[in-house]
């Protein structure tokens, strides 16, 4: 199968060609262009391991075709996997434990929504904002598994992997890489630094639980699906009777990823109205942040 992609920007020059896909590089000389340069270096990865190749023609001033070919064949009906029947993750199924997590990430989302998915399931819990304060909170706490971020500052992870493993009880300490990257070099990078798995951004769940459950040994019990919260509805009627003012922070706040913010502004927006609070709380609890902003910036374009 061949998958064609074009568009009538401003093109490629034949020497930026060269670099294209390195991961970490943007081409936007203006430096307009925001993002970690990975998108293109994640899709070729991903595109390989399936067996294909992706290829870019390009002229300046005319635009680009971006080529995806993939070896494909017929599925049968006994080839498709049938869905597990196991709902979400609702606790521990050996009950309360004694496991410590540490976390060593930079970012205040990613803080938030990993500290989320241990505690919620009885696990303590620290927080490192750099690699620095997590090899000194691994010599006073001693955890049991660290979710180490590759890219912070001050110390890199790769650095306080490193560190931790030349301390005392450091090599029997789990830790597991969270990286941006997919790339299967990087991920034997970081395998080859002294890590004992990785796992990739943006987190998922299921993944993040199933790496827990593969080196801690964890078992869990799981919800009914039956259980679960109706779907969520959220549409610009519902917002355009909010302040102006209070629309704006809103917005502001979840493009900033500013969780207290966010919360500050929700609670606002209880006491305007209680059930629409209701509904972006969850929304936000959920970090489904992106549905929120699709809706919010639907009541400024009818104004």
């Amino acid at each position: 199968m061949v998958i064609e992609i074009e568009d009538s920007g401003p093109g490629i020059s034949p020497e930026n060609l060269k670099r294209l896909g390195e991961p970490f590089v943007q081409l936007d000389e203006d430096g307009k262009q925001k993002g970690a340069g990975l998108g293109l270096a994640i899709s070729r990865e991903l595109i390989a391991l399936m067996g294909g190749s992706i290829d870019v023609e390009s002229t300046l001033g005319k635009g680009s075709v971006f080529r995806v070919e993939l070896p494909m064949e017929p599925a049968q009906a006994g080839d498709v996997p049938r869905p597990a029947m196991q709902g979400k993750v609702a606790g521990l199924a050996t009950g309360p434990s004694r496991f410590r997590i540490l976390i060593a990430e930079d970012q205040p989302d990613n803080q938030l929504l990993l500290s989320r998915l241990m505690t919620n399931i009885g696990l303590e819990v620290k927080v490192a904002a750099d690699g620095e304060q997590c090899v000194q909170l691994f010599k006073d706490w001693r955890p049991d598994l660290i979710w180490m971020d590759r890219r912070m500052p001050v110390m890199d992870g790769k650095e306080a992997t490193s560190r931790i493993r030349r301390l005392p009880e450091g090599q029997t300490v789990k830790i597991v890489a969270v990286t941006a990257s997919a790339s299967c070099e990087q991920r034997q990078e970081m395998l080859a630094a002294g890590m004992d798995d990785c796992v990739s951004k943006p987190y998922r769940c299921e993944e993040i639980y199933d790496c827990l459950a593969r080196q801690l040994g964890t078992a869990y019990r799981y919800a009914e699906t039956a259980e679960e919260a109706p779907p969520i509805v959220l549409d610009p009627s519902m917002l355009t009777v909010l302040p102006v003012a209070l629309r704006v922070n809103l917005r502001d706040a979840l493009i900033k990823l500013d969780s207290k913010q966010i919360k500050a502004a929700v609670q606002k927006v209880s006491e305007c109205d209680a059930d629409l609070g209701c509904t972006l709380s969850r929304l936000a609890e959920n970090f489904d942040y992106p549905a929120i902003l699709n809706v919010l910036d639907q009541t400024f374009s009818r104004q």
